[in-house]
């Protein structure tokens, strides 16, 4: 399994940028990785598969299960980009960022 360097550094950073986050990292063998991120009340998740591309959503209380990505990416950067806002968004919302991001 070859976990792309981007969301390795993804990772590390939300650890160290917003200690309150919570994480659940799943690389699966086919390449294809999830990160669900919580901060406050607000809940993201960034999809990577090596043949179709990456996904970013916000889940809500009222998202139903299984309706696809609110955004689509052709590159991994793009997506953890996209990632990183939505975070900083919720970060300066909740006061949720650390003195170090």
């Amino acid at each position: 399994m070859n976990t792309p360097s981007e969301l390795q550094d993804l990772v590390a950073e939300i650890v160290r940028s917003y200690p309150g986050a919570q994480l659940d990292f799943d690389p699966l063998p086919s390449g294809v990785c999830f990160l669900w991120g919580t901060l406050g009340q607000r809940n993201f998740v960034i999809e990577y598969s090596p043949s179709q591309g990456t996904g970013v959503s916000e889940n809500r209380p009222n998202t139903p299960p299984f309706v696809g990505h609110d955004m689509a990416f052709a590159s991994l950067a793009e997506g953890v980009a996209r990632f990183r806002e939505l975070l900083r968004r919720a970060g300066e919302l909740t006061g949720s960022v650390s003195a170090a991001a």
